[in-house]
């Protein structure tokens, strides 16, 4: 017993420094921030051989986001492919995306 207790507190660990929590399964983004000249940018990448995402959101909405290039949503991903977002005048602690597999909610600096 004390066996499955430790690897269930490893396991959280390592899902708290990869600074992630998700709603479902495992989810179909690594998704990492960074700041650049003041703006936060938010790198999604694709580790799901098909996914689309449909929304996101960052901050729960209350910070202000501009999807990087002139792409509609949603946009359809396969491994390796990604999309940076910018946030601007906030520093990002929550970032959900809403895909073609279910809604994931990705953690920062808490």
């Amino acid at each position: 017993m004390k066996h499955l207790f430790r690897q269930l507190a490893l396991a959280g660990v390592i899902a708290v420094a990869a600074g992630t929590t998700s709603h479902a399964g495992e989810t179909p983004f690594e998704v990492s921030v960074q700041v650049v000249q003041g703006v936060s940018v938010v790198q999604l990448e694709s580790v799901a051989n098909h996914v689309v995402l449909t929304a996101f959101d960052v901050n729960r909405g209350n910070c202000k986001t501009k999807l990087g290039g002139i792409y509609p949503l949603p946009l359809t991903f396969k491994f390796g492919n990604g999309v940076k977002l910018f946030a601007y005048s906030c520093s990002v602690k929550e970032v959900s995306v809403a895909t073609n597999q279910g809604t994931f909610t990705y953690s920062f600096g808490r």
